[in-house]
């Protein structure tokens, strides 16, 4: 019996278990670890080459890396996802376009609350994404269109969502959303902790819920992967210009 019979028709996931276990690996994988994996070879290894990255290339290589091990572990659930976004390709269009609306509205009432709690908006990892894309527009773009909102929306939307929602829909919102929320700023957390750091975290639900939301009720992690798509492109295309 397949993975998406089994999963039964009200939310098909074509995930196989050695997909589903080597998804959960790598989120964590992702996460956590890649980090102190790529500032390990980038301060000790690269040098010995002969070259040191900047941060711009380092998040390239850290995605890209994601993105290959997607492509080479989880291609089945990928393609077979892609099969359920063009047996119903208008529930697709319709969770982009209205999860797009969604996400611009939420985070203006996320970001006009915060306002009365802190004094000055700059959350540090849209700070650093910001300073990276002025200085390099065409790598981000490549970064924040093409490569991360595959990677993330696989991991987060397809492994952790996707696998909780046939188990409980409301678990899967809250624990996908607070691991995107976390990924974006553990580090931070990690290195230099400030309590206003967990205040930044309520930028992030916005786009975890609608994220969640399109994928529920697309039946596809195509609909919030091209969602993620139009969400960095209009981002970046702002800061750019």
């Amino acid at each position: 019996m397949s993975a998406k019979k089994r999963a039964g028709a009200g939310f098909p996931y074509p995930m196989t278990q050695v997909e589903l276990v080597l998804g959960w690996v790598y989120v964590f994988v992702h996460m956590f670890a890649m980090t102190f994996i790529l500032s390990g070879l980038n301060g000790y290894v690269f040098p010995l080459l002969g070259f040191q990255l900047n941060s711009t290339w380092l998040n390239l290589l850290y995605y890209a890396v994601g993105f290959v091990y997607l492509l080479g572990f989880l291609f089945h659930y990928l393609k077979e996802s892609f099969s359920d976004m063009c047996g119903n390709f208008m529930n697709t269009v319709i969770a982009v376009l209205v999860g797009f609306v969604a996400y611009i509205f939420l985070s203006n009432v996320v970001n006009y609350g915060l306002g009365f709690v802190l004094r000055d908006l700059v959350n540090p990892n849209s700070a650093a994404v910001n300073a990276s894309t002025k200085l390099n527009p065409n790598k981000m773009l490549v970064i924040g269109v093409l490569l991360a909102p595959v990677v993330e929306e696989t991991l987060f939307r397809g492994v952790v969502f996707g696998s909780l929602r046939r188990a409980n829909v409301i678990l899967a919102y809250l624990v996908s959303t607070l691991f995107f929320s976390i990924y974006h700023l553990w580090s931070y957390m990690f290195y230099d902790f400030h309590p206003t750091l967990l205040w930044y975290l309520l930028q992030y639900l916005p786009a975890g819920l609608v994220l969640g939301w399109a994928y529920d009720y697309s039946k596809t992690v195509w609909a919030p992967v091209f969602l993620h798509m139009m969400i960095n492109y209009v981002v970046i295309s702002i800061q750019v210009g």
